[in-house]
């Protein structure tokens, strides 16, 4: 007997020195962890790592761009909500379903906890103690070893679980855990899940739904691959919840009954809510959210993030998000630019940009940055605001302007179209161009040169101007890449749809480039305005400069003449509508371009190759290719289907010193109404036309760059220190006519 009892002793004893040795490691181990516990004020930057929403212009949202997890690298579609944003029966669901006793713990659950360090003893995982105050830290401050199974994450997360109980309420608590839990695929928080798995709001889900979503929790990928599991697992909960007297049978029977079909399932219940049959898997699959998306413009929301990304920098828009952006986009036009764009019939492989813009304002209302295909994936790269492509002819106007507003010519002033060799500085050798039908027409008014594109006329001008001075106009529209070389007169230059479009939109708003954007406003999720778009505004014609090269864009698109030539725009017009543009094509036909504008806006359709290349004469149904049809009829499916039942006016307004004067298109002779190729133009009040023809004589007055220590032009080794403009005298430039 007395043996026994020195072998119990000595056994009670080891037995002590082995709890208390556990508790003071375990002390120990506490004290260590509490040291190392981060702080729970990063629980504020996760209320703004979110996703950003686009809105358009009349507040519709059209995109969102997903903020980029540090862990990884992959993307986060969470936009936080409110708990008045969610539906009760949901959230009920949810709390009953994760931790019933959430309302009454404090952060923990005793006999959870104890479960769960018996199963980690064992080795074994399992959720245990974990409770929504644990999950809530686990998923933000703690998401480095929220995978890890050990009793070093399991008593941190009770540590800060009992802090977070501290400082915020019950329902602030539950709020931050609807926006962080994992839903599958790439979808965090109620909002992601509620949109992947039933394309509803929160407000909208029912107790079915919302037990169906939350079942999803623990493993979303295995559960909701085995709906017949997570249906019954539904029932348990609702049981439960009539238990606990949450909810009445009758509303538990109500939901049980709810025939609900989750995205990717087609499920066949009976009349008392059990299945019909075995649930199938459909083809529809959840789709993993990439770091932009827009069902309406994609184009525009992946140019919305670049210019945040310059606005912000990537680590506000990428790694912190939740911004709201209000962009000038208008969603009918928008769609209308998309449908135009899959009804495009382009040569095979072609692409196609298309942008539309408000000229009085520079506010872009649609854009598309590729040809659009059914089935196809958008492409991310954006032709309409990154593809630097030449204008050709479209460019034309820009140098009929500056002849007008410079060099004091009319559109019924007449040049000659001929074979010429234009000498150049600086030992480059002499230009011959030639026009697209290698034939020269002799004389024609200037606005029939426009009219039928012809190439050595506005060489011409661009020689007697010098191309300094077309060069530094057409800098103030946003040219930035063009040099001062003859070759500018055809367009040898490069310019992104975007901007081309802006620049000849200066003639339908008085003479002003203004500055195109995207963006009008940015908020944070509080609704501090964090950017206001200011576009930059610059007079550059006069009024009555920018009137009268409309009006001779809209000859372009309107004038006839006598034995049966049409200008080369003529398939642009628009029943109802002043219309006014100028088709494009470079000299080796690699782009073709149109430009147009009718009042309310102003738009741009340009093709070609990514890998620039001749583009075919021929469609493969033998159709003819070129810039007065393909882009043009691009562009008037846009405008007309943009701008149905809007209230626009049917004409511009005509500065006062203009006067409308008839004249003979071809020959520039003043004319009578109705009279072979007659024309109504418009003219600076005192300079209609004379029927001077070829005698008159003009004087053009520029301002060229001087090299002031030889006192000779400028030339492109000339250093700018070096380089004072000066006005020189007239020129005489008769010999042209």
């Amino acid at each position: 007997m007395k043996l026994f009892l020195k072998i119990f002793q000595g056994l009670f004893l080891l037995l002590l020195t082995g709890i208390l040795c556990g508790a003071a490691l375990l002390g120990t181990a506490a004290l260590k962890w509490s040291q190392e516990l981060p702080d729970l004020s990063q629980l504020d930057a996760y209320e703004f790592t979110s996703t950003s929403q686009i809105h358009a212009n009349n507040g519709d949202l059209i995109g969102e761009i997903l903020p980029i997890e540090n862990t990884g690298g992959s993307t986060t579609d969470r936009i936080p909500v409110s708990l008045d944003q969610v539906s009760p029966a949901a959230l009920q669901a949810i709390v009953s379903s994760e931790d019933d006793q959430f309302f009454k713990h404090y952060g923990f659950d005793i006999p959870a906890i104890i479960k769960a360090f018996y199963l980690l003893a064992k080795g074994d995982g399992g959720r245990g103690g974990s409770t929504i105050t644990t999950q809530v830290i686990k998923n933000t401050v703690l998401a480095e070893i929220a995978t890890a199974q050990s009793i070093e994450r399991k008593a941190k997360e009770l540590m800060l679980a009992v802090e977070l109980e501290r400082r915020l309420t019950k329902t602030e608590i539950l709020q931050r855990y609807i926006n962080v839990v994992y839903w599958g695929g790439n979808y965090y928080g109620i909002r992601g899940a509620a949109k992947a798995y039933f394309d509803k709001d929160p407000i909208e889900l029912s107790l079915a739904e919302g037990l169906y979503l939350s079942r999803l929790i623990p493993a979303p990928s295995a559960n909701y691959e085995d709906f017949e599991d997570t249906r019954a697992s539904m029932r348990n909960v609702l049981n439960n919840m009539v238990s606990q007297n949450i909810i009445s049978q009758d509303t538990a029977d109500i939901a049980w009954k709810e025939k609900i079909q989750p995205r990717g399932w087609q499920v066949s219940y009976n009349a008392d809510g059990s299945l019909n049959s075995d649930p199938i898997r459909t083809d529809e699959t959840l789709e993993f959210t990439t770091s932009v998306s827009s069902s309406l413009a994609p184009h525009i929301t992946w140019a919305v993030r670049n210019e945040l990304t310059d606005l912000f920098g990537q680590d506000r828009v990428f790694s912190q998000g939740g911004l709201r952006v209000y962009t000038t986009i208008d969603p009918e036009m928008q769609r209308a630019a998309n449908e135009a764009s899959r009804l495009a019939q382009v040569p095979p492989g072609a692409e196609v940009a298309i942008v539309g813009i408000n000229p009085e304002t520079g506010e872009v209302y649609a854009m598309i940055g590729e040809k659009i295909i059914d089935g196809e994936p958008v492409e991310e790269y954006n032709r309409a605001v990154a593809s630097e492509r030449q204008p050709g002819s479209s460019f034309k106007p820009i140098v009929y302007a500056t002849a007008i507003e410079q060099g004091g010519f009319t559109q019924a002033d007449v040049m000659r179209d001929e074979e010429t060799s234009f000498e150049q500085s600086s030992g480059l050798p002499a230009w011959e161009p030639n026009n697209h039908d290698k034939t020269f027409i002799g004389l024609g008014s200037l606005r029939h040169h426009l009219n039928i594109s012809r190439n050595i006329p506005v060489a011409k001008l661009v020689e007697a101007l010098t191309p300094e001075v077309v060069a530094n106009r057409a800098r103030q529209l946003g040219y930035e890449s063009i040099q001062p070389y003859l070759s500018l007169s055809l367009g040898a230059f490069e310019i992104t749809p975007l901007k081309h479009a802006s620049a000849l939109g200066a003639f339908a708003n008085g003479g002003q480039h203004i500055e195109p954007y995207v963006i009008a406003r940015v908020e944070d999720a509080d609704g501090n305005i964090l950017y206001e778009a200011s576009p930059q505004r610059r007079q550059v014609w006069s009024p009555e400069t920018a009137y009268i090269m409309l009006d001779m864009m809209h000859g372009n698109v309107m004038d006839i003449i006598s034995y049966g030539a049409t200008s080369f725009s003529s398939r642009a017009n628009i029943d109802g509508r002043y219309v006014a543009g100028k088709t494009g094509t470079t000299n080796d036909s690699k782009d073709i371009w149109f430009v147009g504008m009718t009042p309310g806006m102003v738009s741009a359709v340009w093709i070609g190759y990514d890998d620039p290349q001749e583009i075919p004469k021929r469609m493969p149904n033998g159709d003819t290719v070129n810039s007065s049809r393909q882009p043009i009829y691009i562009w008037k499916e846009f405008v007309e289907e943009a701008l149905k039942d809007r209230d626009f006016p049917t004409e511009y307004t005509k500065p006062e010193n203009i006067d409308f004067a008839w004249f003979d298109v071809v020959t520039g002779a003043p004319r009578g109404a109705g009279a072979g190729n007659a024309v109504p133009g418009a003219f600076l009040r005192g300079t209609g036309p004379t029927g001077a023809g070829a005698t008159v004589r003009k004087e053009i007055r520029v301002t060229i760059p001087i090299d002031t220590r030889t006192g000779t032009r400028a030339n492109e080794t000339t250093p700018p220190e070096s380089v004072e403009w000066r006005a020189v005298r007239p020129l005489d430039v008769a010999n042209y006519y």
